[in-house]
């Protein structure tokens, strides 16, 4: 069974490195790619990157694969990726994991989300850093000491068009439907802005819930713990064959 897994913003493929290492030892096929403008692909000029790209590369990822009763699994900003992809490519996907992710409506950008407090504070960060263009990662949430000196170096600047640009669904209202969904919130988060997500998931048809007790990093400070909650939720659904 193919498993995709889409990273969060200023981070790229590296992030869910050892978590794609682990599933793979479960016998899963694993794609964790790097999205248009981050990490190895920051070569991409920002100013002509937005979400409909990284949206377009995830499903075009799924199309051009030939990839079928995936599981896919979206961190962070993942959320906003994977819910435009499953909308352009739904006949290929069995399940969405969103992990203390984005979960836009029709018509609605990160920043839509965000709050107009975080909203200024990274259009002031990008018009400082490169004129408005991309925005390096803030110390929000902070990483850990020890986690510090290890990925710091490997966050890059997220083309802000990726956060202001809304996901505009490809479907008509009476054909958009879902696969199977699960929400994992992740408790130890200080100030999180996904409590509000997992208030309106949680006990909704179609969707399941579950919590880790780990901070919004957790794909990268506890990737055993995050590889074997994604495996549960496959071998639950019975779409791990």
């Amino acid at each position: 069974m193919p498993i995709v897994l889409v990273h969060g913003a200023w981070a790229g493929a590296w992030s869910w490195r050892d978590a794609a290492r682990l599933l793979r030892k479960k016998g899963y096929d694993v794609y964790a790619p790097t999205m248009t403008g981050i990490a190895e692909r920051s070569h991409v000029p920002p100013q002509s990157v937005t979400l409909d790209t990284h949206i377009s590369d995830i499903a075009g990822l799924m199309r051009y694969e030939e990839l079928e009763n995936v599981l896919i699994v979206g961190h962070s900003y993942g959320g906003m990726v994977i819910t435009g992809a499953v909308d352009r490519e739904p006949q290929r996907v069995a399940g969405m994991v969103y992990l203390d992710a984005f979960l836009p409506e029709n018509g609605q950008s990160l920043w839509d989300m965000a709050g107009p407090e975080r909203v200024e504070l990274q259009k002031k960060g990008a018009m400082a850093y490169d004129g408005g263009h991309s925005l390096p990662r803030p110390n929000v949430p902070p990483l850990a000491p020890e986690f510090a000196a290890k990925w710091g170096p490997l966050f890059s600047a997220q083309p802000l068009g990726t956060m202001s640009e809304p996901w505009v669904s490809v479907r008509p209202d009476a054909e958009r439907t879902w696969p199977r969904r699960h929400y994992i919130l992740c408790t130890a988060y200080k100030g999180s802005p996904f409590h509000h997500v997992a208030a309106r998931v949680k006990g909704q048809p179609g969707w399941e819930y579950s919590e880790f007790d780990a901070p919004h990093d957790v794909v990268r400070t506890d990737a055993q713990l995050t590889a074997d909650r994604i495996d549960q939720i496959a071998q639950g659904w019975g779409i791990k064959e």
